[in-house]
């Protein structure tokens, strides 16, 4: 689940890199959002099963804030990010770090 909430990123390196006809771009984008709902929901379900059975509803709640917070700061910043960087950089920069996230997994039961 994690491959396919962070290799899609992939795509849009692709994307930024050649020219594609619009269908292609859409298809690409429809698979990258499949693979984010499939990761999303996967990491979810990986917060119900650290949560304790005394506070499980808050646990639940506190982690998915945090995840949510995850994905709100980076947001912040990114259109200065690729302003500077431009499309490509921008791209190959985001699929780069992901590579922490994945080495991870490696420590998770």
């Amino acid at each position: 689940m994690a491959l396919a909430l962070n290799l899609p990123n992939l795509f849009y390196v692709y994307m930024a890199y050649t020219q594609l006809p619009t269908k292609w771009v859409y298809l690409l984008i429809g698979i990258e959002q499949f693979g984010y709902g499939l990761g999303t929901a996967a990491y979810s379900m990986y917060f119900v099963y650290l949560a304790k059975e005394k506070y499980k509803t808050s646990h639940f709640a506190i982690s998915t804030g945090i995840m949510a917070l995850g994905m709100m700061l980076p947001g912040l910043v990114s259109g200065y990010i690729q302003q500077v960087l431009g499309y490509q950089l921008f791209f190959a920069l985001t699929f780069l770090l992901t590579i922490p996230g994945m080495l991870t997994l490696l420590f998770i039961r």
